[in-house]
């Protein structure tokens, strides 16, 4: 072997045509790790490392061997090797270590592989979002949600539970997949036990999965088995949750063991939420177009709920003039009171509330709180039920609601009776809506208007004063009517009082009168 080859950066073996050893330089005796004393003389195919697909001796199964390059797994050195064959006198055999560059092609391989499965996953994640979106009521979110995510290639079985208070166990409403037995033993399952995935997810909250059915025997054996049938490995079971209440649960299975990645997850608990809000909002809807509304009215007995407490500590009664949910859990509170003294601090060193500011002290004081936690406010709005009024004195508090007339308002109270200490129904009637035309609104609220706000209000309509951006200003809506910008802007604001008041008020004839 000449001066070059023997220093040359990769490895070198010269043989016979036959295959027998005649010189090797350090590198290639470091590569396959042995010496050169133990390789001269001795048969290629004895010296060098094997490999499982042999190519090296297939090329010297001939004599000379015929020429050949390729890239191996060797065991015995746990290294992968790029050989190439080279014919001639001598035949060279070049060898070069080629394990980083293959470790570093299968990262970037299994990364390529990765991303493909989470766009694949959050462009399935997104079109279940969009029809859960459009579903029209809680059945038809559970549908949705089995069905897309349930009728791909990428999860072997999929069933929605309804939650069903108190004792926190489930209902299952839709499943997708091709393990119809899995649901008989999940049935029963659900109805025997609290150990299901899905059961542990709504009582905590969290989404809760199981890397592998064969280590975790808190499963029920019936359900592991069946499970294991199909071919099914794991499972993650998220909640369907909004704003602090927990509606049901979507457990989807994986014919592999730790089946979701974080990505993966991350996606479905956002269907979780969405789920939800979906779910709350087909209650709100139920409400706001039902022809009765359930008037439920609850006595509450727990001297540590937020406002109860804040009453007791200003020695005064609070009353809710109206709630509105701010946005994933909290309750904005509107509370009128009697006296003032002593009711912001109160307020304010009470547990779960936040934002205390006064929105008027003078004439009928009212002030603002956010309520947050789980409370009974909180509770109930998440439930899709309307706060019409509540009272809060220094033990209890009573409460009236206007729920949905399909609703089970058992198990809406045994909602609020989890954030309580005791729950009293005291009173619970069917009530008609009485519905009025376009014609007859426009009519009472015409009557409620004095005849300068109406043409103030008419003629910033028809100034394009309400649009964004503003088709006229209020000096140019002032100027139209010959009168004073702060005249004005004094009448329109009467008149957009009234019309707020003719839209949104319960108890109209207690607001100001015409003339204000």
């Amino acid at each position: 072997m000449d001066d070059a080859l023997h220093d040359a950066p990769i490895g070198a073996i010269e043989t016979t045509p036959a295959g027998q050893i005649t010189a090797v330089n350090e590198t290639a005796t470091a590569i396959i790790d042995t010496d050169a004393d133990t390789l001269v003389d001795t048969a290629i195919e004895e010296g060098f490392p094997s490999s499982a697909a042999g190519t090296l001796r297939e090329a010297f199964a001939d004599s000379p061997p015929s020429a050949t390059e390729f890239t191996e797994y060797y065991p015995e050195i746990d290294r992968w090797l790029a050989v190439t064959v080279e014919p001639g006198e001598p035949v060279r055999v070049y060898v070069q270590d080629r394990t980083a560059e293959h470790a570093a092609d299968r990262r970037a391989d299994r990364l390529e592989r990765r991303l493909d499965r989470v766009q694949r996953i959050d462009s399935l994640i997104v079109t279940v979002l969009q029809r859960v979106i459009g579903a029209a009521d809680r059945s038809e979110v559970a549908r949705t949600v089995c069905d897309g995510l349930g009728g791909t290639d990428r999860y072997d079985f999929v069933w929605v539970g309804d939650r069903d208070f108190p004792n926190d166990r489930l209902r299952v409403v839709s499943t997708a997949g091709s393990a119809p037995d899995l649901r008989e033993r999940i049935d029963a399952a659900l109805g025997d036990s609290d150990a299901m995935p899905g059961q542990t997810a709504v009582a905590s909250g969290d989404t809760h999965q199981v890397p592998a059915f064969a280590a975790d025997e808190t499963v029920p054996r019936e359900v592991r088995q069946a499970a294991f049938s199909h071919g099914l490995q794991s499972c993650l079971a998220v909640p369907l949750q909004y704003q602090g209440t927990v509606y049901g649960v979507v457990s989807v299975y994986s014919g592999e063991e730790d089946g979701f990645s974080e990505q993966e997850r991350a996606g479905l608990e956002t269907l979780g939420r969405v789920a939800g809000f979906a779910i709350k909002a087909t209650r709100q809807e139920d409400l706001l177009v039902a022809d009765t509304v359930t008037e439920v009215t609850l006595q509450l007995h727990d001297d540590s709920l937020p406002l109860v407490e804040a009453a007791a500590d200003a020695e005064t009664t609070l009353s809710l003039d109206g709630a509105v949910p701010q946005g994933d859990g909290p309750v904005v509170c509107y509370l009128t009171v009697d006296e003032t003294a002593g009711v912001e601090p109160a307020l304010e060193s009470a547990s779960g509330v936040d934002d205390v500011s006064w929105v008027r002290t003078e004439t009928d004081p009212l002030i603002q709180v956010t309520v947050t936690g789980e409370t009974p406010e909180t509770v109930l709005v998440g439930w899709g039920a309307t706060i019409t009024e509540a009272t809060y004195r220094s033990r209890d508090a009573e409460v009236v609601v206007d729920a949905p007339p399909d609703e089970s308002i058992r198990r809406l109270i045994e909602a609020v009776d989890t954030t309580v200490e005791e729950t009293e129904l005291v009173a619970k009637s069917e009530t008609a809506r009485e519905t009025a035309s376009i014609e007859a609104f426009q009519d009472a609220l015409d009557d409620r208007l004095t005849d300068r706000q109406r043409t103030v209000l008419r003629t910033a309509y028809l100034a394009d004063y309400f649009e964004s951006p503003r088709g006229s200003t209020s000096e140019e809506v002032a100027d139209a009517l010959d009168i004073a910008g702060p005249t004005m802007l004094h009448h329109l604001r009467r008149a957009e009082r009234k019309l707020v008041d003719a839209f949104l008020s319960t108890t109209p004839e207690t607001r100001p009168s015409s003339d204000q």
